[in-house]
């Protein structure tokens, strides 16, 4: 599916809403995440927001984003913001009967995270939808300024929430990857965009650009090497009394090379790409 998204505001003099947060780092973090776990499972999409210009007035901020949709000829396009005004919970903004059935979905689906579902209104004020091609859906994920939608904001729940509406699934997580990829984040190794890792459980392009840098070698402590020494462990190469312990020892490096031989791998003790591969399989 082909997907432009937008995180509202985010530009000078187009700035967000001030509650208990701020809107704009919000509508950032949630789109950035739907972005990603969108791109890594084969979806095309583009992002319409002009981080960073800065514009005469609010109207140039809006018309910039509808023409990036529009030349984008995309399937759908969503416009994320935060909500203040003293309410709770989830509502979007639609004119089209196609939009307005993504729009129910998505309004459920966050509210089975623990918002009020305030369900779909008329959108026909807002320039964005009524001035993008494809069909469009504005949501407003919740409300700043309520204490109770701020103690639960998670915006890795909320993007699945919106993936999962779009899509009708959400891509079956696979636990080996997902652990690896917290492993990682934890370890302070980033993504070739200087990111960590989105936790998703997906092989996708992101994934593959730690894997292809990462080398594990006696000597070495983090949080990944704990992830490797369960790993082992799991598969049938015992590492050691210690166990998982996050320390790349002798007793690990006897784990590495016999899994390496086991699989006919080069026998070197060096944890890389080649043997990262079959270890994530």
């Amino acid at each position: 599916m082909k997907i432009s998204i937008d995180a509202g505001h985010n530009c000078t003099p187009d700035v967000g809403a001030v509650g208990l947060r701020k809107e704009d780092p919000l509508n950032k973090e949630v789109v950035g995440k739907i972005i990603k776990k969108l791109q890594n499972t084969g979806n095309i999409v583009i992002d319409c927001t002009p981080y960073g210009q800065a514009f005469s007035n609010v109207g140039q901020s809006l018309q910039y984003r509808v023409n990036k949709a529009n030349r984008s000829n995309s399937d759908l396009h969503i416009s994320i913001h935060f909500n203040t005004g003293g309410g709770e919970g989830v509502e979007c903004y639609v004119i089209s009967q196609t939009a307005k059935n993504y729009a129910t979905k998505i309004c459920n689906e966050i509210a089975l995270l623990g918002y009020g579902n305030r369900g779909v209104k008329d959108g026909s004020h807002l320039f964005i939808v009524n001035n993008t091609i494809m069909p469009c859906v504005l949501v407003e994920c919740a409300f700043l300024d309520s204490a109770k939608d701020m103690n639960i904001y998670n915006a890795d729940l909320i993007a699945n929430a919106i993936i999962k509406a779009v899509l009708g699934k959400i891509t079956p997580i696979n636990s080996v990857v997902s652990s690896f990829q917290v492993a990682c984040d934890l370890s302070g190794i980033t993504d070739k965009n200087g990111n960590k890792l989105v936790v998703d459980g997906v092989r996708g392009d992101l994934s593959n650009s730690v894997i292809a840098k990462v080398i594990l070698r006696i000597g070495t402590s983090s949080p990944l090497v704990k992830w490797l020494q369960t790993r082992l462990i799991t598969l049938g190469f015992p590492c050691g009394s210690s166990g998982a312990d996050g320390i790349f020892g002798s007793a690990t490096l006897v784990a590495v090379k016999n899994f390496q031989a086991r699989n006919k791998l080069l026998v070197d003790g060096f944890v890389g790409p080649v043997s990262l591969n079959k270890l994530l399989v």
